[in-house]
């Protein structure tokens, strides 16, 4: 009966979507996508591998939902194809932003993952036949787990996070339960969630770590790529970055400034606004007016002399964390806290709001020392203060040193990072060696 009411919620949602694709541009455009990639088959991959037909390779399918668990999902696909040059990995997603906005490596390919249904599962595992099937953190779709567990393929799900009231611990969750009891693995990110997991009977599960440090860790190894205009100015002085940030983190910052006005006057700020718009970036501008902030796009007329910039483009923030000295982080104030694991990486202890039940990451930095929750104005008004003091208290005018909590941080991010590499190349089935 439970997954009768789920199947038939999903149709109307399907519904729900083709209706509104007759006037909306985005349910248009996923309507058509569905339509496209659940018709497409595993011939259509875009090119030969060394010379080979893709049917001679190993297609390993990662299911991420969106963006955010692709970039998860990036370094487990990165593992998996080192470990053996057979594999192509397939890439599905149900959210554009992930579709739209993934780049591939070589030897990888993404479609839209059609709405999971029992007919609808069937013929699109009949038309890819993947050879091992990943769901990355939430991704349980019953009929395309239903499907690849009946289908003997070795499934994994990775990156999971459980709470001690997740759903599947609920009695209306029993389906899903009984699926994933029968999975190849259970990957949690931390051993607290292991022993959760298996006190609830899923013997599958592992300690696998969560790969979103994997994924910031590396990108602080990439060389550096300094932007011509940002960086000159990131490097004159300590740097407070807020990334991710909506208004409730712009008015944390304007009632700080206001009553203690000499407290960053030997700092620079940069803002990462969510929301990158114009219209957005105003509103940040007139509330912080005192502070006489500039866009990024409008240029640094006088970067000496220029004390807050508003970053109003997308790419250029992780790089930027490279040069910073702490970090306000956007979100939890709202429905969910944004990227700490970035700005932690390069070193930066990170303040956010007091909604971050769902990110473990967040209560995790609090107990390491680097990582402050704020609730108030006047939460952050004592954080701020205290860990901008340490910071002048330790920094020789002639050199921009890192704060004091940096390797702490830093520390951190590399040690609990997922280990990728021995799921790949232990836990992970061989590759037939085909000719």
């Amino acid at each position: 009966m439970i997954v009768a009411i789920y199947s038939l919620g999903l149709k109307l949602y399907g519904g729900l979507i083709r209706l509104a694709s007759l006037w909306n541009p985005k349910a248009r455009n996923l309507h058509e996508r569905w339509l496209r990639d659940q018709h497409r088959g595993r011939g259509e991959i875009a090119h030969q591998i060394d010379g080979k037909p893709v049917e001679s390779f190993e297609l390993v399918w990662i299911h991420c939902a969106s963006l955010g668990e692709f970039e998860m999902a990036k370094p487990i696909a990165a593992a998996l194809q080192a470990a053996s040059s057979q594999r192509h990995v397939l890439f599905s997603f149900f959210s554009p932003s992930g579709y739209n906005y993934a780049q591939l490596n070589t030897n990888q390919t993404k479609v839209y993952l059609p709405l999971d249904g029992r007919d609808s599962a069937k013929r699109w595992h009949a038309q890819w036949q993947p050879e091992a099937a990943i769901f990355i953190r939430y991704e349980f779709w019953y009929h395309h787990l239903k499907t690849t567990l009946e289908n003997n393929i070795p499934t994994f799900a990775l990156g999971v996070s459980l709470r001690p009231n997740h759903f599947l611990f609920s009695a209306i969750a029993s389906p899903w339960k009984t699926l994933l009891k029968n999975l190849h693995g259970i990957g949690l990110i931390n051993e607290a969630m292991t022993a959760l997991a298996k006190r609830n009977d899923f013997n599958n599960a592992f300690l696998f770590g969560d790969p979103k440090f994997n994924r910031a860790f590396d990108r602080t190894q990439q060389p550096p790529s300094p932007h011509p205009i940002l960086h000159p100015w990131l490097i004159q002085k300590p740097t407070l970055i807020l990334g991710s940030a909506w208004m409730p983190e712009i008015a944390l910052l304007k009632s700080f400034v206001e009553q203690h006005p000499h407290a960053l006057k030997d700092w620079q700020i940069l803002i990462a606004p969510h929301d990158i718009s114009a219209e957005f970036c105003n509103k940040i501008t007139a509330e912080l007016s005192a502070l006489n902030p500039t866009t990024f796009t409008q240029g640094l007329a006088s970067p000496d002399t220029t004390q807050v910039v508003i970053l109003d483009t997308i790419g250029q923030l992780a790089e930027c964390y490279r040069y910073g000295t702490l970090a306000l982080i956007g979100g939890a104030f709202g429905k969910g806290l944004h990227n700490i694991i970035e700005a932690a990486a390069f070193g930066l202890p990170v303040i956010f709001g007091p909604n971050h039940q769902k990110f473990p990451e967040a209560q995790q930095f609090i107990e390491a020392g680097f990582g402050f929750s704020v609730a108030n104005e006047s939460d952050f008004e004592n954080t701020l203060m205290a860990l901008i003091q340490t910071q002048n208290n330790s920094t020789n005018d002639a050199v921009r040193t890192p704060h004091a909590l940096s390797a702490l941080a830093q520390q951190f991010v590399q040690t609990h990072r997922a280990d990728i590499e021995k799921f790949a190349n232990l836990t992970y089935p061989n590759a037939q060696n085909r000719a």
